[in-house]
């Protein structure tokens, strides 16, 4: 009765979860720009003779290299062609590169540290950043399925 009387619409609780945020051209050119540098960093910094980074970094060097040319591949993309249901299947997949990224970096732990609690934090975190690029795949998953393939509406 409230509702008819406040004329306000009952809010579907899947709303939050299927909303898609407005694209703007602008966030496409400064994710480019932010890649490249950091593209150019992480490919310089063995030169650097940064203390804490050690050779093996050079065997996770590759998975960097895939991820942040595919995410600049992506906003160029974005920039030519867009639409929700692209940037949803195009997310998954970086996503997807994000966990091979945060996995490698576990995995050969290419950090050398003095203390052994700083070096338990590194890999929590991590562990954490992989537990959270995981749910956040399964979601856009999720949110692509229920949107675009069984097409509920807002």
């Amino acid at each position: 009765m409230t509702d008819e009387l406040n004329k306000t619409p009952k809010k579907n609780p899947l709303n939050r979860l299927l909303k898609d945020k407005k694209a703007s051209k602008s966030e496409f050119i400064v994710a480019v720009i932010v890649n490249i540098i950091f593209l150019y960093i992480i490919n310089n910094l063995m030169s650097w003779n940064i203390s804490f980074i050690d050779p093996s970094f050079n065997e996770v060097l590759w998975i960097f290299n895939i991820s942040i040319i595919a995410n600049i591949l992506a906003n160029v993309a974005f920039l030519i062609y867009y639409s929700d249901a692209f940037r949803s299947i195009i997310q998954v997949l970086l996503d997807i590169l994000g966990v091979l990224v945060v996995y490698y970096l576990y995995v050969v732990f290419p950090f050398v540290f003095q203390d052994g609690w700083f070096i338990f934090a590194v890999k929590f975190a991590l562990i954490v950043a992989l537990i959270a690029i995981i749910i956040a795949t399964f979601v856009e998953a999720i949110r692509f399925i229920l949107k675009y393939i069984i097409k509920i509406k807002l």
